[in-house]
């Protein structure tokens, strides 16, 4: 008994020797993106402006808006406070069109990701658009996913909403189809509650687990004008639309549905919580929703 009491103080003190070294030493992997997330958010903003977008005034409230980073995650992402802030905008058919980056550290311009949400006004029967494109991290690969996410498929139909632009989305999904991760890979995995709302045109892409940085530069630019071919038919199938006045109500409830959904199970929105606090769902219904509702814990 007691040769194994002394086995297992001395693990427990390996442990700890190796955890403190690790914690001293560990500087996480920097990854390029080659200038991609900047250039999609400069498209995207630019898009907007030639359809009269405004700015919206939660983004003054989050224009330098950070986080402080446990010990552990931050020293997992490299830095003990993370900048999160958000440029969202607004035209007569756009009720929110949101861009953010996790920025490490704050002011760096050194961006995780790149995040955009465009929820179109509720008189229109359009579905929302949302990208979330990703750099690796420790135990992950670096991801893209894009999908128009219907939260009402009795009334709103994604081949309806983009006719002929339909087209352009096709294109891009070929230029991306090598990158498609397959179920095998884990597709749709942690969003299967989100499967009824999810479009046939679904971006799931997984970035070369290389060191070839060439390779890697394909990929991102790839995916940049991919995404590009989706902004552009997007926006444009938007423009088309009628606003349906009567119609307004219902898909209010619907998007509040959807909104609820995300919250009682979303990876990335439990994340949230933990690490916005009380500024969470100012941030996330305000800022990047711009959707007003009493969330269900």
């Amino acid at each position: 008994m007691k040769k194994v009491c002394i086995f297992a103080g001395a693990l427990l003190i390996l442990i700890i020797v190796t955890a403190g070294m690790f914690m001293a030493l560990y500087k996480p992997k920097r990854y390029s993106d080659f200038g991609v997330f900047t250039d999609l958010e400069t498209r995207v903003i630019t898009l907007l402006q030639t359809r009269g977008a405004e700015q919206r005034p939660v983004t003054r409230y989050f224009k330098d808006f950070t986080v402080g980073l446990s010990l552990v995650t931050g020293k997992v992402f490299g830095s003990s406070v993370a900048g999160i802030p958000l440029k969202s905008f607004e035209t007569e058919r756009i009720a929110a069109a949101t861009v953010s980056h996790f920025e490490l550290p704050p002011g760096s311009s050194y961006y995780r990701d790149f995040t955009l949400n465009v929820r179109p006004g509720y008189a229109f029967k359009a579905p929302v658009l949302h990208i979330d494109f990703m750099k690796p991290m420790p135990g992950f690969p670096g991801m893209c996913v894009m999908d128009f996410f219907n939260a009402d498929t009795d009334s709103i139909s994604w081949d309806v909403f983009f006719g002929a632009g339909l087209a352009g989305v096709k294109k891009a999904l070929l230029l991306v189809e090598k990158y498609q991760r397959t179920v095998e890979d884990g597709r749709g995995k942690i969003t299967g509650y989100l499967d009824p709302h999810k479009s046939p045109y679904r971006f799931e892409l997984k970035e070369p687990e290389t060191n070839d940085e060439d390779i890697r530069r394909v990929y991102y630019e790839t995916v940049q004008d991919a995404i590009e071919l989706v902004l552009q038919s997007y926006f444009t199938s938007l423009d088309r639309l009628v606003p349906e006045a009567a119609y307004a109500a219902r898909h209010e409830k619907k998007i509040q549905e959807l909104l609820q959904l995300f919250y009682s199970n979303d990876i990335a929105v439990s994340m949230g919580r933990k690490m916005l606090g009380d500024d969470f769902k100012k941030y996330w219904l305000d800022g990047f929703w711009n959707v007003q509702m009493e969330l269900q814990e």
